[in-house]
């Protein structure tokens, strides 16, 4: 097996230690004899990074998810994504912002740290690589070990991958998901949790996003007018809009009470 790297990623993110979990902008810059296999690659909004984790320790087959909390019990590396694992391949979606004079990739979301060697490069296609009803473990645990602004960064790009973008309504969704989590503290995604949707589509859409639900796994339902409900065995949480600002860093910067009331039952 032979491996010959195409490109290095340029950041300015130096250490594993420093990288959010998010990931970062960044570059990748394509070494000239490949810049050819570029040709297209602009028509693509979303691409599929592979890269050689090269600082990372091949002997490794246990691991705790460290980013999140050391206090989480110890897994399979198979079974994370932690960077230590026998052959260290990273393998991420990043999004596309520019292609600079034909070789060098402006991303974003890019998670692995700055000289790292590019494998390969692939377009997302979201009708084959998108599996919405893919399900996975139970994050309950994982999600009370987070702190708030890195627990807020997850459902932002969870509702953003849905959406499209960050406006003001899904912005909204990820407040009422954020109380939503704290009230019912479990994880949203679980199939015991179901959500019923008002009649704002941003927010709708963010919080499907979000929860995963769907109207053929019975955990999504229409609500009426601005309400949206959030059901688990012996609680229900009603949250009543009250209002939408007009900018996405607005609604993070206000009270929960501006933008919603809640009833819990």
């Amino acid at each position: 097996m032979e491996l010959s790297p195409i490109g290095l990623v340029r950041s300015h993110i130096h250490s594993r230690s420093d990288m959010p979990v998010q990931g970062v902008k960044a570059e990748v810059e394509i070494f000239p004899d490949y810049a050819e296999a570029l040709s297209g690659i602009e028509g693509s909004s979303h691409l599929i990074l592979i890269c050689w984790l090269h600082e990372a320790d091949r002997t490794v087959l246990r691991a705790v998810a460290r980013k999140v909390s050391r206090d989480l019990p110890e897994k399979g590396v198979f079974s994370l994504r932690s960077p230590e694992r026998p052959n260290p391949i990273s393998v991420s979606v990043v999004r596309l912002r520019s292609v600079r004079e034909g070789r060098f990739l402006e991303l974003e979301n890019v998670d692995v740290i700055d000289g790292t060697p590019v494998i390969d490069i692939k377009p997302y296609q979201m009708g084959w690589d998108c599996v919405f009803s893919a399900t996975g473990h139970d994050r309950t645990a994982k999600i009370e070990k987070m702190g708030p602004e890195e627990y807020r960064e997850g459902l932002i790009r969870e509702a953003v991958n849905y959406h499209g973008d960050l406006c003001p309504g899904v912005a909204v969704a990820v407040r009422i998901a954020e109380a939503a989590t704290r009230i019912l503290r479990r994880d949203l995604r679980i199939p015991q949790i179901s959500v019923a949707l008002g009649s704002d589509p941003y927010i709708a859409d963010g919080l499907i996003g979000i929860t995963g639900a769907r109207l053929g796994d019975r955990r999504l339902r229409c609500s009426s007018g601005d309400c949206y409900i959030f059901t688990c065995p012996g609680m229900e949480i009603v949250f009543r809009l009250r209002t939408v600002p007009e900018s996405a860093s607005a609604v993070f910067a206000c009270s929960e009470a501006i933008l919603f009331d809640y009833e819990i039952r």
